[in-house]
């Protein structure tokens, strides 16, 4: 699986020390009757609550900025909407019944021994693999359907109830809304969508909570939501990170810098002297594309500072990530993890973790303070990140390790 890309997509919102309050009323769209025991949480975070007897419900000091707020019965679709927390009101939220989702479900069949066929593999894509995927079980299988294609050679998972998982690595227990799971075979890629609430688990002890802060702050460095924050912050060097400019080249691209090249170097035995007055750059790119022979990509020496991928969004809430091609970012304070060198069959403890990205709409995408993104389906993540994010190694957007500036 190691050339599996995943498109990781986030649901966002902006953190702040303001907070607001947020109510509002669940109501049956058929017999307009109260919705009692519905979940309602803001996406990605710790913050949710449930629906009363009369169907009303409050969250109470909700940060400050841009949320996706959802609402989910057991037998209703599930409502998703965009909340701010400078104009939140009264809301009154009207659920359909999903008698129509279920009569879809038995008209295209799914298979009956999925679980069987294709649990592993749901558990090594969406779960992970890494070392800490035994401690993270998903508590309710039976939830999960599949649908495998033999025509487009794709597999589709879905489930009309939330999947509960326990991470007992990190302390956490997981609601998911899964609202969409593909694997294209064929283009070797995974997509993912769905909305998480997440809960503290109670310790057995001091010691297990202990535990739990430090593994929750070791899979925070160096990955994509710190490396997030730190880019909005304008503080991917000085937090450990590098990032460099990845260019693919074609077989007419590697032509013609063979023959610049040449023409450099004969220039320089006849005593005509160019170096020192290229661009120095430019020379890096010449000299890695002249010594290319089956690959086609080159990765250029300079680093990138953060103010060199973001450009203003309009709002002091949020920058705009955007570049060309490829980038390489490798973070230096970090090696790889043992499960992640024995996949690519590389001696372990020897290289720092590195991942690739690429915008594949060639579209900027909007960054927030607290290291969440939109459009997620616009970035595409290889390498060491397209390994790791997954649920068992999933923090919560309201996480921040201790001494972190919020």
């Amino acid at each position: 699986m190691k050339n599996l890309l995943l498109v990781v997509c986030c649901f966002l919102f902006q953190y702040s020390l303001s907070q607001s309050n947020l109510s509002g009323k669940i109501i049956d769209s058929a017999t307009r009757q109260s919705v009692v025991g519905a979940s309602i949480f803001l996406s990605k975070t710790t913050i949710g609550t449930t629906s009363n007897e009369k169907g009303e419900f409050i969250i109470q000091d909700i940060p400050k900025g841009k949320y996706e707020l959802v609402i989910s019965s057991f037998n209703y679709h599930t409502f998703i909407t965009t909340i701010e927390s400078s104009n939140l009101k009264d809301l009154t939220i009207i659920l359909s019944p999903s008698a129509n989702v279920l009569k879809e479900v038995i008209v295209e069949a799914y298979d009956k021994n999925g679980w069987e066929k294709w649990g592993d593999y749901f558990n090594t894509n969406f779960i992970g693999t890494s070392g800490i995927i035994k401690y993270c079980k998903l508590i309710n299988p039976d939830v999960v359907k599949f649908r495998y294609s033999n025509k487009t050679n794709t597999l589709i998972a879905f489930a009309h109830e939330k999947l509960v998982f326990e991470n007992n690595a990190l302390g956490y227990k997981i609601h998911y809304v899964l609202t969409k799971f593909q694997v294209d075979f064929k283009a070797g890629t995974f997509l993912y969508k769905g909305y998480p609430l997440f809960e503290n688990l109670a310790p057995k002890d001091s010691i297990q909570q202990i535990k739990w802060d430090s593994a929750r702050a070791n899979i925070y460095r160096g990955s994509l939501m710190h490396f997030m924050r730190c880019l909005y912050n304008n503080q991917i060097l000085e937090a450990g990170f590098e990032v460099r400019s990845i260019f693919m080249v074609s077989e007419e691209e590697k032509k013609r810098v063979n023959i610049l090249y040449r023409k450099i170097q004969e220039m320089e035995e006849k005593g005509t002297i160019i170096r020192p007055f290229m661009d120095k750059d430019s020379l890096d790119y010449y000299t890695k594309v002249w010594k290319i022979k089956d690959n086609d990509r080159v990765l250029l020496n300079k680093l990138l500072p953060a103010d060199k991928l973001v450009i203003p969004s309009g709002s002091v809430d949020a920058v705009l990530l955007y570049f060309e091609g490829k980038l390489n970012v490798r973070y230096i304070r970090k090696k790889e993890p043992h499960e992640y060198s024995r996949m690519l069959m590389k001696k372990p403890d020897t290289d720092l973790i590195a991942s690739e990205l690429s915008l594949i709409a060639e579209q900027s995408i909007k960054v927030y303070k607290n290291g969440q993104y939109f459009s997620g389906e616009n970035l595409l993540t290889e390498g060491f990140w397209a390994w790791s994010e997954k649920l068992s190694t999933l923090l919560p957007s309201d996480y921040w390790p201790a001494g972190t500036n919020k």
